[in-house]
């Protein structure tokens, strides 16, 4: 008999996390071997268990979500990520492709994507649930053409109320790095002060509202 696919399921919502906790321990051939509510949590999980999958949710608190994909990446090859997440916007999108994801299941869609994103990613394929393939073939709109994928995560931490020296620590850059970066965002988008960079990233769908 073939060993379980195992894997870390990683959402802030309690009544979602158990839900595609239920979903998944409903396969016979899959096992949920860790759960958190955290991005860098699942990273630091990721690090020590090496998981096959991570099905991660987007916004959530601490580490960016898009940051810890490209830290599970390095710390175990081997792991792929699939979000499962209601933040499905263009730009939400856009970035998943950039940071490496395998994966990107809407949360308005079936549950059965769940099972379908997970064996994808076994089988090194790349899975959209259903309500987001037209998107994708279509071709995704270009209000993150102008930004990199650095430039969007500090773009998340400044709109969520992070200062420079904090954004710095989660993102293990200097400050004088993230102050760059600030500017160049500033910059590119014709925004020029902090409340208005947190406007467009709500706007843009980037964080909640709640963040």
């Amino acid at each position: 008999m073939a060993d379980p696919i195992r894997v870390l399921v990683a959402d802030d919502h309690p009544l979602i996390l158990e839900a595609i906790v239920a979903i998944l321990d409903s396969v016979p051939d899959f096992e949920v071997v860790g759960t958190t509510d955290e991005a860098g949590r699942a990273v630091d999980f990721v690090a020590e268990h090496k998981p096959r999958v991570v099905v991660m949710d987007i916004l959530m608190p601490g580490v960016d979500s898009f940051q810890a994909v490209d830290e599970i990446r390095r710390l175990s090859p081997g792991t792929d990520v699939v979000f499962v997440s209601g933040a499905d916007h263009d730009v939400m999108l856009e970035q998943a492709r950039r940071c490496g994801s395998i994966g990107f299941v809407s949360k308005g869609d079936g549950p059965a994507c769940v099972e379908e994103a997970i064996r994808a990613a076994v089988q090194g394929e790349t899975y959209y649930s259903p309500s987001l393939r037209d998107r994708i073939r279509e071709g995704l709109g270009d209000r993150v053409s102008k930004l990199s994928g650095r430039e969007l995560e500090v773009l998340r931490y400044i709109a969520r109320g992070f200062s420079k020296k904090e954004i710095g620590g989660l993102m293990h850059l200097s400050v004088k790095t993230i102050d760059r970066h600030a500017t160049s965002l500033m910059s590119k988008l014709d925004i020029h002060d902090r409340v208005e960079l947190a406007r467009f990233a709500i706007r843009e769908g980037l964080v909640s509202p709640e963040s």
